[in-house]
């Protein structure tokens, strides 16, 4: 089981705990709760991915993410639309073998999944600088 708790520190100001050694601070100069979102979704996204890609025995020799989303104008301004960016550098001739682990990073993060309910999601992938296909 997950557990979370918050304690109101006054005015905008929550402290979230995690577990006993996390600690994160959310008030108007940090993040954003629709931050953390998204930044969940990456954080599941790339751990996946990296479970995928091990398992398939692709050597990744870097990867960055990024996550850019719009809201909906009315309450509760769900997220319409994400567009997950992957870019990775790998060796020359694993490229299919990447696109494929995407594809099933899809199938697999729980939390693209839970967001997907509410936004399309456009997954952006780039290999070795090349902008790739995920269809």
């Amino acid at each position: 089981m997950q557990k979370v708790k918050s304690l109101w520190q006054g005015g905008q100001k929550n402290s979230v705990f995690f577990n006993q050694d996390i600690n994160l601070l959310i008030d108007e100069k940090g993040p954003r709760p629709t931050d953390l979102l998204l930044a969940g979704l990456i954080g599941c996204s790339q751990g996946v991915f990296m479970e995928i890609t091990e398992k398939m025995r692709i050597k990744v020799n870097s990867i960055s993410m990024e996550a850019e989303a719009e809201r909906e104008s009315e309450p509760p301004k769900l997220f319409s639309k994400i567009a997950l960016s992957y870019h990775i550098e790998v060796d020359e001739g694993l490229e299919s073998k990447v696109v494929r682990a995407i594809k099933l990073v899809e199938q697999y993060c729980t939390v693209f999944n839970i967001m997907k309910l509410s936004a399309d999601i456009e997954v952006l992938c780039y290999i070795n600088g090349v902008k790739q296909l995920i269809a």
